[in-house]
């Protein structure tokens, strides 16, 4: 996409209107000339197409109320709501993935880099494709398969691009790609190469976030660090709420993923955060207690989540100087809820089907087959599980990624000849006491 039109993203409906006319303009000239030049006429084309998706909520109808909110509701939730109104449930899931995109608008954050894990079936690939649907749909947004090395390949890659990857399997090269991306979050990424028997350095842009979808967590303990860990609601409650759901969108004809005003309107929220890219500063971060000082990595994810806040509300903090924006103790308090929420995966690594295994191996007290756990370990319907998914829960792929790589203490053992797994004591960091402000900063800075 050439850089005259993504100039037009943050200008006014009007100058947008004259730009695309002006367009429209140059493809008659173009094509009345003698020998009319068709792959540029072509080019223009998608260049008009591209500045429609924009005015669709650069109206000044939609714009004025995306604004309102902006300065004077809550952004958050109002998305939020649009989000769950898509999808049922996994509000937390919702709220990761849109901070992933407001850390893409801060100079200072690490990235927020998401991944969805459950059960095939419940919800991961819908939760994704529901807030991924509430992005405007414009060249910051890509959906489809990854490999090593094709984003270095990829034309015009902007920075702050939001790629979503659904049922991801990653390589060796894909793995250290990933990683590089995410570990060089503010700045381009670059692969050197021959091309046509010369040398070329190509990058990938900063800020790239990535949004992933997998039944399972066989990556990298390195990747895996980089992640945001998720796990989808695959409770009975939210599997009715979810037929209900499904009930009256069919009575009614609906579709799952509409373009009504409310999504508009949550196009042009993101589109003012993606316009911008801010310096967030948090006042009261000395007053901050963080109580596992040797878990940095997650330190640093919580206050990629505090900064997220901040900017999301970035119409309703003080901009002390051009682009630089003061965090308030409501970020804290938001931040601070919502890593409650979902730290058990962030510190142990595990997802909430692996924790159930590993509490059952425990509670046993004995060494267990996989053919055992087959037979007495089963699904919350009665059901079993098959000999494969238990074999992979416990080693893992190629060793790597399973129970044995993640739980200390669980060892592997002899059992009539046949090698079984015992975990005699399985602890967990608490949950939602990880992060506290001291007293005092609630007078300070009220």
């Amino acid at each position: 996409m050439p850089s005259s039109v993504r100039d037009l993203y943050s200008l006014p409906f009007s100058e947008i209107k004259r730009g695309r006319s002006r367009l429209q303009e140059s493809i008659a000239t173009a094509e009345s000339e003698e020998r009319p030049n068709h792959e540029a006429i072509e080019s223009t084309k998608q260049d008009i197409k591209e500045i429609d998706k924009l005015l669709e909520f650069k109206d000044p109808a939609i714009e004025e109320k995306a604004l309102d909110i902006m300065r004077n509701g809550d952004p958050i939730g109002y998305i939020i709501k649009a989000y769950n109104r898509l999808h049922v449930g996994d509000t937390a899931l919702g709220m990761i993935m849109l901070l992933s995109i407001a850390c893409q608008s801060t100079t200072s954050s690490e990235g927020i880099q998401p991944k969805l894990t459950g059960t095939s079936g419940k919800g991961k690939t819908h939760a994704a494709k529901a807030m991924y649907h509430l992005i405007p749909n414009l060249e910051y947004k890509m959906m489809g398969s990854l490999s090593a090395k094709t984003l270095f390949y990829k034309p015009d890659l902007m920075p702050g691009t939001i790629i979503f990857a659904d049922d991801v399997r990653i390589s060796e090269d894909l793995d250290t790609t990933l990683k590089q991306a995410m570990s060089n979050f503010q700045e381009p990424t670059t692969h050197r190469t021959v091309v046509r028997q010369g040398y070329v350095e190509l990058t990938i842009p900063p800020r790239t976030a990535f949004w992933m979808t997998s039944v399972n967590t066989d990556f990298s303990d390195e990747l895996i660090n980089r992640l945001y860990d998720l796990n989808v609601d695959e409770s009975p409650e939210t599997d009715e709420a979810v037929t209900l759901q499904r009930k009256k969108r069919a009575e009614k004809g609906d579709e799952a993923f509409p373009v009504n005003e409310e999504v508009k309107i949550c196009w042009a929220i993101i589109h003012m955060v993606k316009c911008r890219n801010f310096r967030v500063m948090i006042p009261f971060a000395n007053e901050i207690e963080w109580k596992l000082p040797s878990d940095r990595r997650n330190f640093n994810r919580f206050l990629d989540l505090l900064q997220g806040f901040a900017v999301l509300r970035f119409m309703q903090r003080e901009e002390v100087f051009p682009s630089e924006i003061l965090a308030k103790i409501e970020d804290f308090e938001d931040a601070k809820r919502l890593y409650d929420a979902t730290s058990q995966t962030q510190i142990t690594k595990l997802t909430k089907a692996e924790r159930k295994l590993a509490e059952w191996l425990t509670s046993k007290g004995e060494a267990k087959t996989i053919n055992e756990l087959v037979n007495e370990y089963l699904k919350d319907d009665g059901s079993k599980f098959t000999y494969n998914a238990i074999y992979k829960s416990i080693k893992g792929v190629k060793g790597k990624g399973g129970l044995l790589d993640k739980v200390p203490g669980l060892f592997k053992t002899d059992k009539r000849g046949e090698e079984a797994f015992i975990l005699p004591k399985f602890e967990e960091s608490a949950v939602g006491s990880v992060v506290t402000l001291k007293p005092e900063a609630y007078e300070i800075y009220p």
